[in-house]
């Protein structure tokens, strides 16, 4: 009966640990996720776009969100506020982290679906979190010379032409920046915001490391 007892105890304090070790990982992803949506909120306000973005005042800011829905709930308190005096609006792309290219290149499904993004003025490509996109490249080349902020969290994303990456950096969540990607988008990144990147890329091809 000892046994079962002691057993049973054992279970039980093996139960807590595992769930309190499970909320801690949920509680920093969290964390982590209402972090970049303030980087999201500050790359939004030292972005310009072009005048085919910026026209009409009346129309919202959209953030597109592709592979994971955790960030899109950390940045719906973003909805409520306003950046040079335009709401912002959130948009999922549920679904979207499947796509893959089709082998024609006037494939009509895949042509209407970046034609979506391209209505935005970030996109987010996430991969981390409770999904994962699979062809971050593909959509990145797809939008190659659209005045779409692309965002996102993956190695090698500003050598596949994606402007801001986020890094983890001594468990610090920080960024870099492909400023030639973002030139050839018709994006202005303004200095503010080049200093604080851990690493840009320029048009010439330079890189420039800072800590």
């Amino acid at each position: 009966m000892k046994n079962k007892v002691y057993i049973l105890v054992i279970l039980i304090l093996l139960a807590v640990f595992v769930s309190a070790t499970s909320m801690a990982a949920d509680s920093d992803k969290i964390r982590e996720h209402q972090i970049k949506a303030a980087f999201v909120y500050n790359f939004l306000k030292f972005v310009d776009w072009s005048e085919e973005k910026a026209a009409d005042s009346n129309e919202p800011i959209t953030i597109g969100i592709i592979g994971s829905n955790d960030f899109t709930k950390a940045l719906k308190p973003l909805e409520h506020k306003k950046i040079k005096n335009r709401n912002i609006s959130i948009k999922y792309f549920a679904g979207y982290e499947k796509l893959k290219r089709p082998q024609e290149a006037d494939d009509r499904q895949w042509n209407e679906k970046m034609e979506v993004l391209k209505t935005c003025h970030m996109l987010l490509l996430c991969s981390r979190g409770d999904m994962r996109i699979e062809n971050p490249c593909e959509i990145i080349k797809a939008l190659e010379g659209s005045p779409v902020l692309t965002v996102g969290e993956t190695d090698g994303f500003l050598e596949s032409g994606g402007i801001v990456n986020f890094v983890i950096d001594d468990q610090k969540v920080r960024f870099e920046i492909n400023n030639a990607a973002a030139k050839q988008a018709k994006l202005k990144i303004r200095s503010k915001l080049l200093r604080l990147a851990k690493r840009v890329i320029e048009e010439d091809g330079s890189k420039g490391a800072k800590d």
